[in-house]
């Protein structure tokens, strides 16, 4: 009895011309008198091909489908953040831009009096909307009193010039990028882990969710926390200098908000008002030990206060109002004195019923409004490369903040409505008292892309994201970094039969394309080596002789220098900066100029 033999396969063998030939050996040996003819014109052939193009395709897949389950090996972005969220980053797409604005208003003259009549000094209300000359708009955080003003001048003035007629009176607040809008959802029955979504481009934060009874839902960045702070009048004899206290609550009522690539979606728990038993006593956690004879280990988690494993109340026959804010433009940053036009202004006049109409009308459409400063937040999206970087970050971090990455990592993960940062790192100050104080470095765009210092507003919100993470010791200075203007002079030679001056201009036009979306980190080295790379690579370039990188002076360019010399590595191959320098190319067209021989 003779023993059937298993067929050796080569499973290595995964493209279309292995698999073919493969095939065409398999049967060539066990069906050599079923299959004889191997001509491309044949039946059989087809079959061959057809065959190693389906497996081909099937291994392509594979691979795909296995790269795409990793983070370091996976390349489309909407599979990077799905993992990414596996790692605990909270993806924030659309960040906000954070400034403050001047406002502007004319009063009258008191009766009987050469001074401004106060009772005419308005409160112009939180939530009122301004735009830019790119049609972003912008909307009041808090209300701006002019009332409590002491930046006030003369207006007007009689014929005479002899007494004053009006006064002009300036006020400043904080405005953020986008406006306020509202959805609502109708709710009928129970539905364990309720989904909304918010499907509107360019949502920066939901603001807020309450329901028809009147109940507030709270967001939380997990559904097992059930703690948030809330800010609470301070009635004490320090109410002057600390006017509100953050007190915690127990939340049943919360919700996680998820963003993607189409919107975002507010994703609620499976609790009920049955299951859901509140136990704001950490001691009974702690002494949660029953009938044991033993002490096992315990440790209680201060964010969460509620005894329930169904993590938060799910609405159920109600409706929903979801309030939240979206960019009205992709490019949120603005120019010095760009926020110009009044859209929708709310005010408040005290007393209002005792004034004159017509004076509180001509008060209202005498408002005017300007920002000294650029506004500027970081429109730019994320890339794959930078979103597997923040999210390695986020994991090693662990929600609080001890090395040098931690803190870069805390300060690109802010919650994109307070703002954000372009480039940003830290250091130890060597010169401090103490030898615990860091310099944290940080630099904004505007909106033409370029580097300027970011604004006064988000440096005080990194103030009070990074207080909460970071080490108790630790002191932190946040200052601008320094930014170096640089120009590129090149000579390459090229083939004798073809246009130089077409040749020329490939090249400026090879480096402009490579440098054009290209940020420098701070502290980061400037490659000299690539631009020969990059040369080398240009059609019709035999070889590049020379390259050159000096430093761009002039209007609109930075005034900060250092030596050539104190830059240059030893080998000549890159630029090294301070750790507190970047560098910057920009108008690529006009800064990289080259000669071809």
């Amino acid at each position: 009895m003779s023993l059937i033999k298993k067929p050796i396969i080569n499973y290595t063998h995964r493209e279309f011309e292995t698999i073919k030939e493969d095939l065409i050996n398999y049967a060539q040996k066990y069906y050599p008198q079923a299959f004889k003819d191997f001509s491309e014109a044949s039946f059989g052939s087809l079959m061959l091909d057809l065959t190693a193009y389906i497996g081909d395709v099937l291994s392509f897949y594979i691979d795909y489908q296995a790269n795409e389950s990793f983070l370091a090996t996976a390349n489309e972005f909407k599979n990077v953040l799905n993992l990414s969220k596996q790692f605990g980053y909270k993806y924030q797409p659309n960040p906000s831009s954070f400034g403050a604005a001047s406002f502007f208003i004319s009063i009258p003259v008191m009766a009987g009096s050469i001074g401004p009549n106060s009772a005419y000094s308005p409160i112009l209300r939180k939530g009122s909307t301004f735009s830019a000359f790119n049609g972003a708009l912008f909307t009041l955080m808090e209300d701006v009193d002019f009332g409590a003003s002491k930046d006030i001048v003369v207006a007007a003035s009689d014929a005479a010039g002899s007494a004053p007629t009006g006064y002009a009176v300036k006020a400043e607040g904080i405005v953020i990028s986008g406006e306020l809008l509202s959805n609502t959802f109708t709710i009928k029955s129970y539905e364990k882990f309720l989904r909304l979504p918010l499907r509107d481009a360019n949502i920066t934060e939901v603001v807020s969710v309450y329901d028809s009874n009147g109940n507030s839902y709270y967001e939380v960045d997990y559904l097992t926390q059930d703690v948030v702070y809330v800010s609470v009048t301070n009635t004490g004899s320090n109410q002057k200098t600390v006017r509100n206290i953050l007190k915690p609550i127990s939340v049943p009522r919360r919700y996680v908000v998820e963003h993607d690539e189409d919107g975002a979606y507010l994703q609620f728990g499976f609790g009920t008002l049955d299951n859901e038993q509140r136990l704001l006593d950490p001691t009974n956690v702690i002494l949660n030990i029953f009938g044991k004879d033993y002490f096992p280990e315990k440790s209680f988690d201060p964010t969460v206060l509620i005894r329930t494993d169904k993590l938060g109340l799910v609405p159920s026959d109600t409706t929903l109002t979801v309030v939240y804010r979206k960019n009205s433009t992709q490019n949120i940053n603005i120019a010095a004195n760009g926020l110009r036009h009044v859209v929708a202004p709310q005010w408040r006049f005290l007393n209002q019923d005792l004034l004159d109409n017509n004076q509180i009308l001509q008060i209202q459409n005498s408002l005017e409004v300007m920002n000294e400063e650029p506004i500027s937040g970081d429109p730019e999206a994320l890339t794959s490369t930078e979103l597997k970087q923040r999210a390695y970050g986020t994991y090693g971090a662990q929600n609080r903040a001890v090395t040098k990455d931690d803190y870069v990592n805390l300060i690109y993960n802010m919650p994109a409505n307070f703002g954000q940062v372009k480039k940003a790192t830290i250091s130890r100050d060597t010169d401090s008292f103490n030898g615990k104080n860091l310099n944290l470095y940080v630099k904004s765009i505007n909106a033409n892309g370029a580097f300027i210092d970011t604004n006064t507003t988000i440096k005080q919100n990194l103030v009070a994201w990074i207080n909460k993470y970071k080490m108790l010791g630790d002191t932190i200075d946040i200052l601008d970094a320094k930014v170096m203007n640089l120009e590129i002079f090149f000579t390459a030679m090229a083939y004798a039969n073809v246009n130089k001056y077409d040749v020329l201009q490939l090249c400026i036009n090879s480096l402009a394309a490579y440098y054009q979306t290209l940020y420098f980190d701070i502290g980061e080295p400037f490659s000299i080596t690539n631009i020969y790379k990059i040369l080398n690579s240009v059609s019709h370039v035999l070889d590049v002789k020379d390259v050159t990188v000096v430093q761009k002076f002039g209007a609109g360019y930075s005034d900060f220098s250092i030596a050539y010399e104190d830059l240059i590595s030893p080998d000549g191959r890159y630029l090294m900066p301070p750790p507190d320098v970047v560098f910057e190319l920009k108008n690529l067209q006009s800064n990289i100029t080259g000669e071809i021989l």
